[in-house]
């Protein structure tokens, strides 16, 4: 018995000392990695802990969609602040409030935690909007709403349960043409026809859990299921489920025993039914429907050590719908690996993979708001992918990433114009999406210095290299990127924080009276100043002054952001 607590009290020292350890790690982004201060927290089986969620608290209307993100929010409700590396303390309660200069509110509220010992609760509000028209074509505006609520226990032996429900409302009039211009001067009625109203609605919900088991020699698994129904206002609906298992079994089998090796598989199935049937200008139904799934096998073997790290995989993947070429199985690699050197400051990667993901309705429109629901579905095939380059922390002020990636890529989807005739003048603001085979080389750099513990910068630069095999161009897709972000803290109350981002070399295909042709976009400049001022240790005054430039880039054909906007507001935590 003796033997037992003192292992048990040994035990619960080493997992104190890791929930407190500290370390630099990478996150990968939409467009490069970022590297981030974070702390790992350890859950213990018996308790689960709530979990402190980090807030989105960036303004983010339509026409920003694609800006990398700017960080309103520089502490948050847990995690570290920037001003040497503080911890802070976590709060129950995060809320969020500003207005910008178009009468845009702008509202989060977050709440986390226990109900009871083994029960936590979060839920999350999340509301902004223009309630001015945004005039740069014609009146315009949009809303976006979103409503979370979790739950997880661990009251089960051995296994943690978490799910919850969510509900998002978005709603969009953008024209995407500048009536004026137009030769002809068309009613509201056909107004309303051509340059419609759209509104999404998307209702979900998430079952999982996992073994807290972390013993070798026993089998862990995890598991979810994900399931979300989306419509919009022309009668557009969508299911979409997504079911996914996972098994392993650690063992020593050689080597350090801290260091122990794993077998394991992932499962999963995902099925997608979309329907956007509806009548044409003669009263006759167009059908638009279809029904996509998706079955997942991925059997795999893992071993690491103090300087390396490994991952022997193979992904097997069958679709229904697959071109002629195509067949219903796939097999594609899942090999990673890592190796260390310099004590862990120096880290070279590589990962070979591959894969098939459906494209659903709600992703497509999550991204691209302005696309006319007439869709053809497909599953995006990547035949091939690589990845690989360097990470290291070498000098304690720089953090640096160089990377390649390579990615060969099949029904890769792209945004296209599609026209109608209104009153026999062709309007042009709706989207459509084109299949296309496309090679994309990506070569990448990220850094991020710190100097004195106030000032930070981190700066990021791509440049993409995409091929379609029939298109001219990568629609839309830039062929430069970069990201300069600066944060300087001037004292223990006020700081200031800076975001410059820049998008070159993309491309547009356009309807004119000879036909499609390509057209090339106007660069991306755009420049924000933030500022954020600690009135005290719950509430925080904030400023942000987007498109410093009033550069009105556009996104998407016909439709360029808005100028400059000034967001002022307030943050407290109760």
């Amino acid at each position: 018995m003796k033997k037992i607590l003192a292992i048990l009290t040994l035990t619960l020292m080493a997992v104190s000392a890791f929930a407190q350890h500290d370390e630099q790690v990478t996150v990968e982004g939409k467009y490069r990695p970022k590297v981030n201060k974070v702390n790992k927290l350890a859950l213990q089986p018996e308790t689960p802990q709530p979990s402190y969620t980090i807030p989105s608290t960036e303004v983010n209307p339509i026409e920003a969609k694609q800006k990398l993100s700017l960080d309103l929010e520089k502490i948050a409700p847990t995690g570290f602040a920037a001003k040497k590396d503080q911890l802070v303390i976590p709060t129950k309660n995060f809320l969020m409030a500003g207005i910008g200069t178009r009468i845009s509110p702008i509202f989060l509220y977050k709440h986390n935690s226990m109900l009871t010992k083994t029960l936590g609760l979060g839920v999350g509000v999340k509301h902004n909007s223009s309630w001015l028209n945004i005039k740069d074509y014609a009146p315009s505006s949009f809303m976006n709403n979103l409503f979370d609520i979790s739950l997880s226990t661990s009251k089960f032996d051995g296994i943690q349960l978490d799910g919850g429900v969510y509900y998002k409302n978005d709603m969009y009039h953008y024209y995407g043409v500048n009536l004026t211009e137009l030769p002809v001067t068309l009613t509201d009625a056909q107004i309303e026809q051509a340059c419609p109203r759209q509104t999404y609605n998307t209702i979900g919900g998430r079952i999982g859990l996992a073994s807290t088991s972390t013993r070798t020699g026993e089998l862990s698994h995890s598991g979810g299921v994900d399931y979300q129904y989306t419509f919009d206002r022309f009668d557009a609906h969508e299911h979409f489920v997504d079911v996914a298992y996972g098994l392993g079994y650690t063992q020593s089998w050689w080597g350090d025993k801290s260091h122990p090796q794993k077998v394991g598989v992932d499962v999963g199935f995902q099925y997608d039914y979309f329907d956007a049937t509806q009548p044409d200008n003669t009263n006759m139904a167009v059908i638009c429907r279809s029904d996509l799934y998706l079955i997942k096998v991925n059997p795999y073997f893992e071993m690491s050590d103090e300087f390396y790290k490994l991952h022997l995989g193979v992904r097997l993947d069958g679709v229904n719908r697959v071109k002629e070429e195509d067949k219903f199985l796939a097999v594609r690699p899942d090999i990673s690996g890592s190796l260390y050197v310099l004590n862990k400051k120096l880290e070279f990667y590589a990962d070979l993979n591959g894969g098939r993901n459906l494209n659903t309705y709600s992703s497509i429109i999550a991204e691209n708001p302005f696309v006319w629901n007439q869709l053809e579905l497909l599953a995006t095939n990547v035949k091939l992918g690589f990845e690989g380059g360097v990470r290291t922390n070498i000098v304690d002020i720089v953090d640096l990433h160089l990377g390649v990636r390579y990615r060969h890529t099949d029904n890769d989807a792209f945004y296209v114009l599609k026209y109608e005739f209104v009153d026999n003048e062709v309007i042009c603001n709706k989207f459509d999406l084109l299949y296309d085979e496309t090679k994309l080389v990506t070569v990448l750099a990220n850094a991020r210095v710190r100097l004195r513990n106030s000032l930070t910068a981190e700066l990021g630069f791509a440049y993409n290299s995409c091929k379609p095999a029939v298109e001219e161009y990568a629609w839309y897709r830039p062929t430069t990127e970069g990201k300069l972000k600066l944060t300087y803290d001037l004292n223990d109350k006020l700081s200031f924080n800076s975001a410059f981002l820049y998008q070159g070399g993309r491309y547009a295909k356009v309807f004119t009276d000879g036909g499609y042709q390509s057209e090339k976009m106007k660069d991306v400049f755009d420049l924000s100043l933030g500022a954020d001022y600690k009135i005290n240790d719950q509430v925080t005054a904030f400023a942000l002054l987007d498109n410093v430039a009033c550069q009105k880039y556009q996104l998407y054909y016909n439709y360029p952001v808005t100028g400059i906007q000034l967001f002022v507001g307030a943050k407290l935590r109760f």
